[in-house]
């Protein structure tokens, strides 16, 4: 019954893991990359100093929107740090009254006419346009080029998968923990289980922390049964939620709004944490309210409390009540999963953490191929099912770094004035990727690997010089300015483009190993899977 029950759950493990481990790796990769989105977004806009002041910053994005937006419905100011890029502001007009019904803006977040950049110097940066580091933080759950919901759907069921494959991996190697601490090297099949095993056991409790809070962040799709028996409105349980300060309609009677950093500094010293985010309603008016919110950079806990003033006195108005048990809870396990509590080291453990997740992924894929690869009568004449599976470990495990690659150089060599320039850099990504998949298509599996590999770690190194030389924030500026985060990100795709490029040369120089009792075949077969990546 044991041998039975063990069994059954390799079985499982082993296709809950394969069926969507392709979007679980892009997952992987987009998460990883993204606990440094902030760092990323002043890596893709090299014209940008560093913060030293962030007060200067926020003093400078009043005057712009007093003077751009004097008479907007809100204002929304992030509040820089000394890691942002500045701070991203943005502003909702006030509705026209005679527009048709429907006809509205959403908000404005999203159009370049209601939102600018205030640099470190207190006034609208000119950069390129670019959606820099938080595009893998939306690519992550979000996708890209095809509905949100299906997307989150898709990511939801895939880290289910995810947190299946887990946990019945654990039960299938009854040794896992010894076995973590080998590692066969050139042994085929071996060795990538040993690699496999590894990886998985030694960020274990991350892995499974990752993708159970990741299931945590889309329980209201994936399980809104609780909210649609408890609540007839959608509009009733984000109030619940979210709770924000009374609405007070706009009285007409202009009245100059009190300095937001004069709030800034009250809210801190109440709060007991520095603010991430300030909402000004109906600036300008006698009615103005405005809220500051705590960052989440201290405290577990992502919905942070807030504090709402009036907005001509700067007088305190209103406060948050503390969240319920429930909200409490979903609040922390949504902040364990983003990790914005984190500090620089316990940030850097999250991206190696990451990391192992990673390769835990794409070893377990390349392993699918490599045991049933020995299993077959005629290796160099595998069945379609089997080759699918090889082309498509191929296009996405190897094709994914390209991707990227394509990206990264995209951002520094489009034009800056070019229309729709952050969606062209997007584009470049899929476009160097959809190249990798067709050389996977059209190219014997080794060949593939090789050039895939090759390339986009040859792309990689190749920008950290081109940083240095050609940019002013490059490697040895940034650390001779004592700006390690920007210098940390040049030498991240310099380390991984240095081990892209020393896999693709050990795949070249790899030869098949005969096994006694098995018949050689020629190491110029599609063998790649059994390479020692």
């Amino acid at each position: 019954m044991s041998k039975g029950f063990r069994q059954s759950q390799g079985f499982l493990h082993t296709w809950s893991g394969l069926l969507l481990g392709w979007i679980l790796f892009l997952v992987f990769v987009a998460g990883t990359i993204a606990f440094y989105r902030e760092g990323l977004n002043r890596w893709m806009r090299p014209e940008l100093a560093r913060v030293e002041n962030p007060m200067r910053v926020l003093a400078g994005a009043q005057t712009y929107l007093a003077h751009k937006a004097p008479h907007a419905k809100s204002w929304f100011i992030p509040v820089a740090t000394k890691q942002s890029a500045g701070s991203q502001l943005f502003w909702v007009p006030q509705p026209d009254p005679n527009a048709p019904k429907g006809s509205g803006r959403r908000g404005g977040r999203g159009r370049r006419d209601t939102q600018a950049l205030i640099g470190a110097d207190g006034k609208v940066a000119t950069v390129r346009e670019t959606r820099g580091g938080d595009f893998f933080y939306r690519l992550h759950f979000d996708l890209h080029y095809m509905p949100v919901i299906w997307a989150r759907w898709l990511v939801g069921f895939a880290s289910m998968m995810m947190l299946v494959a887990i946990l019945s991996g654990v039960v299938t190697h009854k040794k896992i923990f010894r076995d973590f601490f080998t590692l066969r090297r050139s042994k085929g099949q071996r060795s990538w289980l040993d690699g496999h095993n590894a990886v998985a056991v030694l960020a274990l409790p991350f892995h499974l922390m990752i993708t159970y809070t990741g299931l945590v962040t889309l329980m209201a799709l994936l399980m809104p049964w609780a909210v649609i028996a408890n609540y007839t409105d959608e509009r009733a349980i984000g109030a619940v939620l979210f709770p924000t300060m009374p609405v007070v309609e706009r009285t007409g009677r202009a009245a100059p709004l009190v300095d937001l950093r004069r709030i800034a500094a009250d809210a801190e010293r109440r709060l007991g944490a520095p603010a991430s985010y300030i909402q000004v309603s109906e600036p300008g008016d006698a009615a103005a309210r405005i809220t500051v919110s705590q960052s989440p950079v201290s405290t577990l806990n992502t919905r942070t409390p807030q504090l709402g003033y009036d907005g001509v006195t700067g007088r305190l108005l209103w406060q948050s009540l503390p969240s319920g048990a429930a909200a409490e809870t979903a609040g922390v396990m949504i902040g364990l999963h983003a990790g914005r509590f984190a500090d620089a080291g316990l940030r850097f453990i999250y991206f190696l953490c990451g990391i192992g997740g990673t390769l835990m992924v794409a070893s377990g894929l390349v392993l699918w191929t490599v045991k049933r690869r020995e299993r077959l009568p005629d290796p160099r004449h595998p069945h379609l099912g089997f080759r699918i599976v090889e082309r498509l470990n191929i296009a996405v495990i190897a094709g994914l770094p390209l991707g990227i690659a394509g990206l990264f150089w995209a951002n520094r060599l489009l034009y800056i004035g070019m229309k729709n320039r952050a969606e062209w850099e997007i584009h470049w990504m899929f476009i160097a990727w959809a190249i990798a998949a067709i050389v996977a298509l059209l190219a014997t599996p080794r060949i593939a690997w090789q050039i895939v590999l090759g390339l986009a770690g040859a792309l990689l190194v190749a920008l950290s010089g081109y940083n240095a030389v050609l940019t002013p924030r490059g490697m040895l500026e940034a650390v001779a300015s004592g700006d390690f985060m920007l210098a940390g990100i040049d030498m991240a795709m310099f380390v991984v483009g240095l081990s892209l490029l020393r896999i693709a040369r050990r795949v070249a120089l790899h030869r098949s190993v005969a096994r006694p009792g098995r018949r050689v075949h020629s190491a110029s077969s599609a063998d790649t899977e059994r390479s020692t990546l």
